[in-house]
C-alpha cells in the first residue's frame, strides 16, 4: 500500500512490469496466428496426400457422428490438397494481418473463431479427447481451442476508462473482454481441472505412459521430413527414461498440480501465485512432452498450446492485486449465485474421482496415427506413430514379432499380422530365403551354432503375450524407425570401426558383435543416438549390418515401455578367449578360453528382413545371414567383395 492511499501500488503488479494490456495481447494472437499460416508453407506440407492422411487416421477411435464427418473432409480435401494447404495458410496469415490492424480487429476474431472451430474438428480431431488416448504433456486439448477462447477475452468491448479502479481480476487484460474478469478465470479453472481429469484417463495411468510418449516425441512428429536435432532427442529420451515405471504417479501427482493451478484463483486473492505456476507448468509440458511443437522436425502446423496457454495465463494476470482483506472470486460468485456454485463444487469433485476409478486396460480403444500430425495436443498414438504410413495399421502391418522362443528360427507357428493384433510369439510363415546358395559346411555350422546358443537363452519376461495398446504398437514403430534411422551411417563397417565400436565376439564366425563401450551407461537405454552395440553378418559379397542391439549395464532388467512387443534377454553358456577376451564358442569351454558369466540383458532391432520382423527376439543365426543376403540382392545393404549372382 502507498502511505495515505486505499489502493495497492501499481508497482507490485506483475501485468504492469510486463506492459500488459488489451492491444498487446491482441497483437500477440496475432502474430500467432501468423506463424502457423507460415508453418504451412513448409516444403512438407504439399504432397498431394498430406491433409486427407493428416485427417483420416484421427477419425479412428472417435464416436460415430465425429469420425464420419472426419472421414468426409478427408476425402474431399483429397482434391487438390496442396491448394488446400495454401488457402488454410493464407486465411491464418489473414487472421494475424487483421489483428495488427486496429480497425479490423473484430472481424479478424469472427474469422477466428470459424477458422478454429474447423480446425478443432477436422485438424486436431478434438484433441484426441473424444478417444482417451491423450495427454496433458502432449498438448491436449488442443491449440486452436485457446486460440479461439484468448479471441473471446481480447474482444475490445468497449471503452473501459471508467474501470481504472478496479482490482484483482477486474482489472486484468481479460476483464475487458467477452467473458468478463470472473468469467475469463472460470474458464482459467474450466481449462487445468479438464486437464486433471485428463491426467486420470486410463491412457495416462500407465507405467510407461511419460516413457512412451517421449520416445515417440524424440523420433519426431509424424510426417516429419526430419526427426528432432540429435541434442534434443537425446534430452526428450532422457526425460522420459527418468519416469520408467512411475507414469501412475506423474499423473497423479500432475493432476493434483492442475486442480491447485484452477482452484487457487478463485479461492485466493494471490490468484498471481497460481496463474504464475499455471504459466510456468504449461511451458514446461511445451519444451518436453509437446517437443516445442515439432518446430525443429519441419512438419510442425503449430507451435502446440503451451505458448498460448502461457499467453492466455498473462491475460488473466491483474494489474491492481486485490487486498488481502477483499472477499475472493469464489465467495463473491457463491454470494451472487449460490446454487451454481454447489453445483460447481460438486462437478468440481466428482468428475475427477469418476474419470480416476475408470480401471486401466490393455485393449485397444482407439487406433490414430495420421503421417502429418500437426502438434494439435494430441496424443503418442496420434503423433509419433509413422513418417510415412497413413495409419497405425498401416504403420505396423507386416511387422511381426519375435515371441518368448527363438520364432524366427520356427517356420509356421503363426503370422503376427500387427495390423489384425493376431498375437506375439509367432514369425512370417512363408518367409523364404531367396538368394543363392550357402556352402554346405556354413549352412551347418550357423545351424548347429544356433541350436547350441539356444540351450543358454535367459528371457527376461518368458511367456510375455500380453495384447499391445495402440500407445505401444505406436511407440514401438517410432522406436524402430528412430533406431534405424540413426545407425543408418554404420551400414559400412568402415564407419562404425572409426566410431569407436570394436568386435566383442570372434571375427572368425559368419555373425560379430561389436560394441561401443562410452555408450553402456544408464542415461543412454534405448537411446537411438547411442546404440551400444552393432551386429554384422558377413556374406560371401562383404559385411552386411544386420542388427543394433540395446545392452542393459550391469545386471538389472530392461525397461519394457512398448510391453511384449520389446523384449529382452540374455545368454548363459558363453566362452570368451584368454587371449582376446572375445566371446569365441559355448560351453564347455575349449582350451584357451574361459565360461563367462550371465550377459547384461540385451533387446534388437533388426536391419535386414529376418521372419519375426524387426523386433524379433533372437533368430537363427543362419536366418539372419541369410536375410544379409537378400538385403544385398535389394541394394539395401553395400556389396564390398563380391558380385552377387543375378
Amino acid at each position: 500500500m502507498e502511505p495515505g492511499t486505499d489502493t495497492p501500488t501499481l508497482s507490485r503488479s506483475v501485468a504492469t512490469r510486463l506492459h500488459l494490456n488489451q492491444r498487446a495481447l491482441q497483437i500477440a494472437l496475432g502474430v500467432f496466428w501468423i506463424f502457423d499460416g507460415l508453418l504451412k508453407f513448409q516444403p512438407h506440407h504439399f504432397g498431394n496426400q498430406f491433409l486427407p492422411n493428416f485427417i483420416r487416421p484421427m477419425a479412428q477411435g472417435q464416436p460415430t457422428l465425429v469420425g464420419s464427418a472426419m472421414n468426409h473432409m478427408a476425402n474431399f480435401l483429397s482434391h487438390e490438397a496442396g491448394m488446400w494447404v495454401v488457402v488454410l495458410g493464407l486465411v491464418e496469415m489473414g487472421i494475424g494481418v487483421g489483428l495488427l490492424v486496429r480497425r479490423f480487429v473484430k472481424t479478424a476474431l469472427v474469422v477466428s473463431f470459424a477458422c478454429g472451430v474447423g480446425i478443432y474438428i477436422f485438424g486436431e480431431g478434438v484433441g484426441m479427447v473424444l478417444t482417451g488416448q491423450t495427454s496433458p504433456l502432449m498438448g491436449a486439448p488442443g491449440a486452436v481451442c485457446f486460440y479461439m477462447l484468448l479471441g473471446v477475452m481480447v474482444w475490445p468491448k468497449s471503452d473501459v476508462s471508467s474501470e481504472q479502479r478496479a482490482e484483482g481480476i477486474d482489472s486484468s487484460v481479460a476483464a475487458r473482454g467477452l467473458l468478463g474478469g470472473t468469467g475469463s478465470l472460470i474458464a482459467w479453472a474450466a481449462i487445468w481441472m479438464f486437464e486433471a481429469v485428463v491426467w486420470m484417463f486410463p491412457f495416462n495411468r500407465n507405467g510407461d505412459a511419460v516413457v512412451n510418449q517421449m520416445a515417440g516425441m524424440a523420433n519426431g512428429m509424424a510426417g516429419a521430413a526430419d526427426g528432432q536435432p540429435g541434442w534434443y532427442a537425446h534430452l526428450l529420451t532422457s526425460f522420459g527414461h527418468a519416469f520408467v515405471g512411475a507414469g501412475v504417479w506423474v499423473a497423479v501427482i500432475l493432476a493434483a498440480a492442475s486442480v491447485f493451478i484452477a482452484l487457487g484463483p478463485l479461492v485466493s486473492n494471490r490468484s498471481q501465485l497460481y496463474i504464475g505456476l499455471g504459466i510456468g507448468l504449461s511451458l514446461a509440458y511445451w519444451i518436453t512432452g509437446e517437443a516445442l511443437g515439432g518446430l525443429l522436425t519441419g512438419s510442425a502446423t503449430d507451435p502446440n498450446n503451451g505458448p498460448i496457454l502461457a499467453l492466455l495465463g498473462l491475460c488473466l494476470l491483474p494489474l491492481v492485486p486485490a487486498r488481502a482483506d477483499d472477499p475472493t472470486p469464489a465467495a463473491k460468485l457463491l454470494a451472487a449465485r449460490p446454487m451454481a456454485g454447489v453445483l460447481t463444487v460438486i462437478a468440481l469433485v466428482l468428475v475427477p474421482l469418476v474419470a480416476a476409478v475408470v480401471p486401466v486396460s490393455n485393449d485397444i480403444t482407439a487406433v490414430a496415427a495420421p503421417s502429418g500430425s500437426s502438434s494439435n495436443g494430441t496424443s503418442l498414438s496420434v503423433v509419433s506413430a509413422s513418417r510415412s504410413a497413413g495409419s497405425a495399421s498401416d504403420a505396423m502391418s507386416g511387422m511381426a514379432m519375435g515371441g518368448p522362443t527363438r520364432s524366427a528360427k520356427s517356420g509356421s507357428s503363426g503370422t503376427m499380422n500387427m495390423a489384425g493384433m493376431a498375437g506375439l510369439g509367432v514369425t512370417v510363415s512363408n518367409w523364404k530365403y531367396t538368394g543363392p546358395s550357402l556352402p554346405a559346411a556354413e549352412v551347418n555350422e550357423l545351424t548347429v551354432a544356433s541350436d547350441e546358443q539356444d540351450k543358454g537363452h535367459l528371457m527376461q519376461t518368458p511367456g510375455c503375450a500380453a495384447k499391445p495398446t495402440a500407445q505401444q504398437m505406436l511407440g514401438a514403430t517410432a522406436y524402430v524407425q528412430a533406431t534405424s534411422a540413426a545407425v543408418a551411417k554404420y551400414k559400412n563397417l568402415s564407419t562404425a570401426l572409426a566410431d569407436g565400436y570394436v568386435p566383442i565376439t570372434t571375427t572368425s564366425y559368419p555373425v560379430v558383435h561389436y560394441l561401443n563401450a562410452r555408450y553402456m551407461n544408464k542415461k543412454d537405454i534405448m537411446n537411438p543416438n547411442a546404440v551400444d552395440s552393432l551386429v554384422y553378418a558377413t556374406t560371401p559379397y562383404g559385411p552386411v549390418l544386420v542388427a543394433a542391439m540395446y545392452l542393459m549395464p550391469g545386471s538389472g532388467d530392461g525397461p519394457m515401455p512398448y510391453g511384449c512387443l520389446v523384449q529382452w534377454h540374455a545368454h548363459t553358456n558363453l566362452c570368451s578367449s584368454n587371449q582376446t577376451g572375445q566371446i569365441d564358442g559355448l560351453r564347455p569351454c575349449g582350451p584357451g578360453s574361459h565360461a563367462d558369466p550371465t550377459t547384461p540383458f540385451m533387446t534388437h532391432v533388426w536391419q535386414v528382413p529376418v521372419a519375426g520382423g524387426p523386433l524379433a527376439i533372437d533368430p537363427s543365426d543362419l536366418q539372419v545371414v541369410e536375410a544379409a543376403i537378400m538385403a544385398q540382392q535389394q541394394g539395401l545393404a553395400p556389396t564390398t567383395t563380391g558380385a552377387l549372382p543375378s
